[in-house]
């Protein structure tokens, strides 16, 4: 695949531009890491209007999805910003470069440097700088997942080892609820229902998920920890929600099954299950019509899409069809 061509006729099609909102949905990037490859690195070149608003085409479409693949693939910023500079479509494909790897595991230690001095300021700074430059599924992969790991197996070698967790899952408690309460406001898209298994309480890899997908233009209704089940069908019906997504951080059970059983029964919607409990195989929940995303943040996002695609406004209210 080779790089779209970024310019623009002298007399573009007014209804073929959109503004950076658009963009962000149709890719699933933050409008502040785009602005952040336009500022700092020119990877984009957007039209403005008279009033300085970004404007962008279906070729801005391609180029953006075209580096979030790159750097899925390992590329760096630096690298992929040669190669649009260069046009690397006349030249080959873009190189895999060894540095890759460095940028998070530079990110990574820099964090647990700043935990273990219990730095907010430092902590902050650097999410900031990755999340600015990096989508955010893809800092939930390569530095929070990592970085939450790395404190919960080497707590007992240090003797301010469950502070040091403690106060980064504080932080992030905090720092991702404040920006899932931004993102919700902003998608217009299919209505979801995001919650945590009765007797769940460990909700960060589902605010994660809740904000990535309200990036892609769901309109999330959080619900969060602990959430009994019972009155889902009525949640469902009030809210006119397309799908269910729940998190289940440890295994789940028989017992559990049976329950997600119990409610698939009653409910006309699709009825998904993250996080790591659903990494394993579960036949009772399966066979009743239950669906596992695992995991991954990036690829639970594609199974929903699947299941029910974000679409656009105007979604309708209402119970719908599986």
């Amino acid at each position: 695949m080779g790089w779209p061509d970024r310019r623009v006729s002298d007399k573009p099609e007014r209804t073929d531009r959109f503004p950076i909102r658009t963009l962000s949905a149709r890719t699933g990037i933050g409008a502040s890491t785009l602005r952040a490859w336009e500022r700092r690195y020119g990877l984009l070149a957007p039209e403005r209007t008279p009033k300085g608003h970004r404007l962008y085409n279906e070729s801005d479409v391609q180029l953006v999805e075209r580096i979030r693949t790159l750097l899925e693939e390992g590329h760096t910023l630096s690298a992929i910003v040669r190669q649009v500079n260069q046009r690397s479509d006349l030249v080959g494909p873009v190189r895999r470069v060894p540095e890759a790897s460095g940028v998070w595991s530079d990110y990574l230690a820099e964090t647990l440097r700043a935990v273990h001095d219990f730095s907010t300021e430092r902590v902050e700074a650097i999410y900031n700088e990755a999340t600015s430059l990096y989508p955010l599924d893809m800092v939930t992969e390569k530095l929070i997942e990592p970085l939450l790991n790395e404190l919960g197996n080497s707590w007992q070698l240090r003797d301010t080892g469950i502070a040091e967790e403690h106060f980064y899952a504080g932080w992030l408690r905090h720092r991702l609820g404040a920006r899932l309460h931004h993102a919700l406001g902003q998608a217009n898209g299919a209505r979801i229902i995001c919650a945590c298994l009765p007797g769940s309480q460990h909700e960060i890899g589902l605010m994660l998920f809740a904000i990535s997908a309200s990036m892609r233009n769901y309109r999330v209704l959080y619900l969060g920890a602990d959430l009994p089940l019972e009155s889902m069908p009525t949640v469902i019906n009030r809210s006119g929600s397309r799908c269910v997504v729940l998190s289940a951080t440890t295994k789940v059970d028989r017992a559990q099954q049976r329950l997600l059983a119990g409610l698939l029964s009653r409910i006309q919607v699709p009825l998904l299950l993250g996080g790591h409990g659903s990494n394993q195989p579960l036949p009772l929940f399966e066979r009743a019509g239950g669906v596992r995303l695992g995991s991954h943040i990036g690829v639970a996002l594609q199974v929903l899409g699947s299941h029910v695609p974000a679409s656009g406004a105007g979604e309708s209210r209402g119970r719908k069809g599986r």
